[in-house]
This record gives C-alpha cells, structure tokens and sequence, in this order.
C-alpha cells in the first residue's frame, strides 16, 4: 500500500509554517494517541502521524521531502563513501548506504532504456546497471513491549517468517524508547536479488503497553518522555505530618521518599534519576492524592479530634467566600 503525503496527513498546505505544523500534529496526536484512543487502526495512525511530523518539523529532511517525495527519507545525500547514519527524533539509528543511494536514483532517472540512453546504462554507470533488478521489500513487523523494558531498555527475540522457515532475531531496544518508534535492522529480511549475498532489512515497530501504576511523559502536556509518573495515595496523617514511605520505581526496584508535612493533595515529588535510563536519564514524579480515612473507622473522639483541628485550619476565608451564619456547620 502507497505512503499517503505526508502534508495530506497532518491536513495543512505545503506552503504551511513551522507552527502551523505543530499545530496540526499536537491535534491529530491528541486525537490517535494510543493511550487515549483504542479504536482499531489508531496506532496505525498515530505512526503515520509522527513520521510526517518528524519529517516535516525538520527543515532539512523537509526539503529532501519537498524534493524527492518518500524516496528522499531512506538516506542522506552526501556524507562520504561506503555508508552513513541519520539518526531520527525516536533515537534509533537507521543506517543507509551508498547502493541504497544509487537505488534512489535510478528510479528518478529511469535506470535503463529510453530518456537518449543505451538499454541497462545509468548515470552512475556499471554498478548501477547491476541493480536493475526490483529490491527485496523491508519485513515489516510490530512488538510489544511493557513500560519497564521501554524505560531501561534490554534485548528482546522475535520470530520473523521467511517462506518455509522462520527466524529467530534478538533485537536491542534502546532506553526511553517511545511507543510508535521504529528500529531498523540490518539484514534479517529474505534475500536481496539487488545485492547477492545480502538481504533486506526488518523495519520494526515498537509499542509499549500500558502499565497499571506508571505513565511516561506526554509532550503534548509539556513533560519530556524520558520522565516517568505515578499518582501516590496518601493517608491524612502522612499529608499532614510528613513521613518516609517506600515507593515502587518503574525499573522494578524500590526507592524512599520524604512527604513534607503538611502535604496537599495534587503536590508533586520527584525523584530524580529514577526514569528513564536514556541519556540524560529522565526523573520520576510522584503526585499525591490524599485518601480520607473510611467513615466508619472515625470513632466519636477521632471526629471530635478531626472538628478541633478543622476550626484551627483557616480556609475559605478570602474576600469572596461567603461568610457562613452562626447556625451553619461551615468552618
């Protein structure tokens, strides 16, 4: 199936500015985001949405665009010989080279026959007329993968299928990788008929699921993926006279924390270096929500106890707040 453009994606005009950009990916990728949208084909579109951004938010990689259409995405032009990296928004290096390159343009400028060329000859000559024949399609796959392994990275085994066999590949995932990011790797593909004794490449897709106590930053809510959140559940007594409790860390671990007394629900606490593993590690935020005592384990001097310190604790007492009657239970 043919890439849509990548403008016709995020909607907007190719005459469209830097902002305007922006404005039309944070709405669509609000809209697909995969932790708030689980409709069949959302992550779908969620990744063709962030490949369009991360192509058309950069001003190089758009000019190339703009130029060669999704052709111009598979590599860089110049960098030296033999082959070169071009390492994308998600952190992992996707890896290009010069056959590749040659590849690209012959199917700009017809690769043989017609256009007052001999039949089988290039602009770039022999070699170029050796790769005449189709190139062995990428293997595209997804995997799944928890927060945990997301945040500290590690090696994960995939079974890919070729004809009759299937492979098993172990892929490195790299720390602080996000869900939607692509991975290249070199040579686990079915053999290239371009290029004898080489095969194509696996284009992986990674997705990090949901995890029951832990989110990763949302940049569309101005946090940095790298850092991790946890709402902590507090009783009254440790909001409002402080206490070292033991938290949970998204690596597996345990670390302790100090709540300041007199603590309000919604304060957030960080522990820094406890996020991601990437570089720079990311922090870990910990916002507290105080969780009343239940009805029933009030006794009649605990409510008297909870009454006394009610009317020493001023609030709704700035201009504005009605003044409460002296038959009212407002304090």
């Amino acid at each position: 199936m043919a890439k849509r453009d990548h403008y016709d994606v995020l909607g907007i005009a190719r005459t469209a500015s830097e902002d305007e950009i922006k404005k039309a990916y944070r709405k669509l990728a609000r809209q697909y985001h995969p932790d708030h949208n689980k409709e069949a084909g959302a992550q779908e579109k969620f990744v063709e949405i962030q490949d369009a951004y991360d192509t058309l938010s950069d001003p190089e990689k758009r000019k190339m665009y703009d130029r060669f259409g999704h052709a111009g995405q598979q590599g860089g032009f110049g960098g030296g010989a033999g082959h070169g990296r071009a390492a994308p928004r998600g952190g992992a290096q996707v890896e290009f080279d010069m056959d590749d390159l040659g590849s690209m343009f012959d199917s700009f400028f017809g690769g043989g026959g017609g256009g007052g060329r001999a039949a089988g000859q290039s602009p770039f000559g022999a070699r170029s007329a050796r790769r005449q024949q189709p190139k062995a399609p990428d293997v595209r796959h997804s995997i799944d993968i928890d927060l945990p392994m997301s945040v500290t990275g590690g090696k994960r085994s995939i079974e890919i299928k070729h004809a009759s066999k299937t492979e098993t590949v172990e892929v490195t995932i790299p720390a602080g990788i996000t869900s939607g990011t692509k991975l290249r790797v070199r040579g686990v593909g079915q053999a290239d008929p371009a290029r004898p004794g080489q095969r194509a490449d696996l284009i992986l897709t990674v997705n990090v699921s949901p995890h029951p106590l832990f989110r990763r930053g949302d940049p569309l809510k101005g946090e940095k993926p790298a850092d991790v959140y946890l709402d902590l559940p507090i009783t009254f007594a440790e909001a409002a006279l402080g206490a070292e409790i033991t938290v949970p860390t998204p690596t597996g671990s345990s670390a302790s924390l100090a709540i300041p007394a007199g603590s309000t629900s919604g304060r957030q606490l960080r522990l820094k270096g406890q996020g991601s593993r990437s570089s720079p590690p990311g922090d870990l935020y910990l916002k507290l929500e105080i969780v009343p005592p239940p009805s029933g384990a009030i006794t009649d001097e605990a409510r008297k106890l909870l009454e006394n310190l009610g009317d020493e604790t001023k609030v709704r007492s700035a201009p504005g707040w009605p003044r409460p009657s002296t038959d009212s239970p407002e304090r």
